[in-house]
């Protein structure tokens, strides 16, 4: 191996020195680190209202130059003024904004992209926690051109959008009734299944995820954003689906699932008659069942963050005869009565998506066998649309809205889905009852005993009609 020129010698013992005296910065929170590799960092601390607050340390390493391998006092100056630029504009943006934000939390400071990609990271580690995780991440990687699956697939056309800075983003960025206007729209280019236009509750949801990363960064990691400000484009709300079973169609699909585990039987019957989830039913547990099987305490159920925090729900639910009887014969048969209540034949809980799959296959047999094809449209989560559709024809809805979970009106309805029958059904039955007040009069008392006649059997309303003449000879 060649021995170092004198040149490069005495360069190299010159980068020493260099590194070995004191550099200080006129800047507050700007210094030099000669240790390991040499860098200037800059460390923002200031404190308001007796409470500290610090940046994180931003660093600006020195070039090893390929001639000598060492370091220039040039190149070791030239950084000093990077570091010293970015504190100073730094102290600039607390000053401005009253000690509340630095600029690294300023909207301008933060492209989409880089949001997108520190969200991600939390999810990746988990150091992010929420019930949507699992979808919010897959859309975050198609947003950042990484997803490996699906019509979205390595997607880099976001990418306009993504590396705008938090304060240049206009809501046509995201979704325009006018697409040549405005081509870069992010919904413009996010595919749906096979590669079609998405459908609106798809686009909803990637609107969505995009919103609940700026609001993350704005409750976790302190960014200088106005939620209400945000420029995300306010999309129709998908109204939900309408679809209900039918009692035959139920049996239809229940007489297919014959050959099934027991346990994924059992689960279907709770979803039908009881309006809960699918996965409550399979988070199931014997110590949250009362001990006459008379209902069940949930405390696995669906739960919100808000500001950060994360919030439990808990709620309890009744349970009709049908449901009494099956975790009767369960609890007959298992040995401890505690943990899962339903379990496979090898004693493991059951998964959700077993009890899913089962579904979707018994119902294309039933399809098949019944020439029913409408069928092969009837989900396992429509049970809880029918559970709450036939409980609200009888019930109060803020009783229902207890046993469903539900803590909003707009979020039952999505899930109360009345046939028009049923309400015309229960029309006539309310002037029934008017009528046996005396509370209608004149041409209303007349329709609604006629409305009333209508709906009877012809055999069965010629009775009344003759009962009424009866009557009134004998008076």
């Amino acid at each position: 191996m060649a021995r170092p020129s004198k040149a490069v010698m005495a360069a190299r013992a010159k980068s020493k020195a260099l590194l070995a005296q004191d550099w200080p910065s006129s800047v507050p929170g700007v210094f030099f680190i000669a240790v390991g590799e040499p860098r200037w960092a800059a460390r923002i601390r200031w404190q308001k209202e007796n409470t500290a607050h610090r940046d994180k340390t931003h660093v600006w390493k020195l070039a090893i130059s390929p001639k000598t391998g060492g370091y220039t006092e040039k190149d070791l100056l030239h950084w000093q003024k990077q570091a010293e630029a970015w504190a100073e504009a730094e102290w600039h943006a607390l000053k401005e904004s009253g000690k509340k934000f630095s600029r690294s939390a300023q909207a301008s400071s933060w492209t989409l992209r880089a949001l997108l990609t520190l969200y991600l990271e939390g999810l990746d580690d988990g150091s992010i926690k929420y019930r949507s995780c699992v979808s919010d991440r897959s859309r975050v990687r198609v947003l950042l051109g990484i997803a490996e699956k699906g019509a979205n697939a390595k997607n880099k056309a976001f990418a306009p959008v993504l590396d705008k800075s938090m304060d240049e983003l206009v809501p046509t960025d995201f979704y325009s009734e006018f697409p040549k206007l405005h081509p870069k729209a992010i919904l413009n280019h996010y595919k749906g299944k096979n590669g079609e236009p998405p459908k609106n509750g798809a686009s909803i949801k990637l609107i969505q995820t995009i919103r609940t990363v700026m609001g993350h960064a704005i409750r976790e990691w302190g960014l200088n954003l106005e939620l209400s400000k945000v420029p995300l484009p306010a999309l129709a709300k998908d109204p939900g689906r309408d679809e209900t079973l039918t009692e035959e169609e139920f049996g239809w699909i229940l007489d297919e699932m014959k050959e099934c585990d027991q346990a994924t039987r059992d689960i279907v019957l709770m979803n039908r008659y009881s309006a809960m989830r699918r996965s409550e039913a399979v988070k199931l547990d014997w110590e949250r069942v009362a001990t006459d099987n008379t209902s069940a305490r949930l405390t696995n159920t669906k739960s919100r963050r808000v500001k950060g925090k994360e919030v439990k729900r808990e709620r309890v639910v009744p349970f009709v005869p049908a449901i009494e009887e099956m975790l009767a014969r369960r609890r007959e048969s298992s040995e401890t009565q505690s943990g899962a209540v339903f379990l496979t034949v090898a004693g493991n809980r059951i998964w959700a998506d077993a009890v899913t799959k089962a579904w979707e296959r018994a119902r294309r047999r039933a399809a098949k066998k019944h020439d029913a094809p409408l069928m092969l449209n009837k989900r396992l989560h429509d049970l809880r649309h029918t559970r709450i559709t036939e409980l609200g024809e009888d019930m109060p809805a803020a009783m229902i809205a207890k046993i469903s979970g539900h803590e909003d009106l707009g979020s039952f309805m999505r899930y109360y889905n009345p046939k028009a029958e049923a309400m015309r059904k229960k029309m006539v039955e309310a002037d029934r009852r008017r009528l046996a007040k005396g509370e209608l009069g004149g041409e209303s008392m007349i329709e609604a005993a006629a409305s009333m006649l209508s709906e009877m059997p012809a055999d069965e309303a010629a009775k009344v009609i003759a009962l009424v003449l009866a009557k009134r000879t004998a008076v």
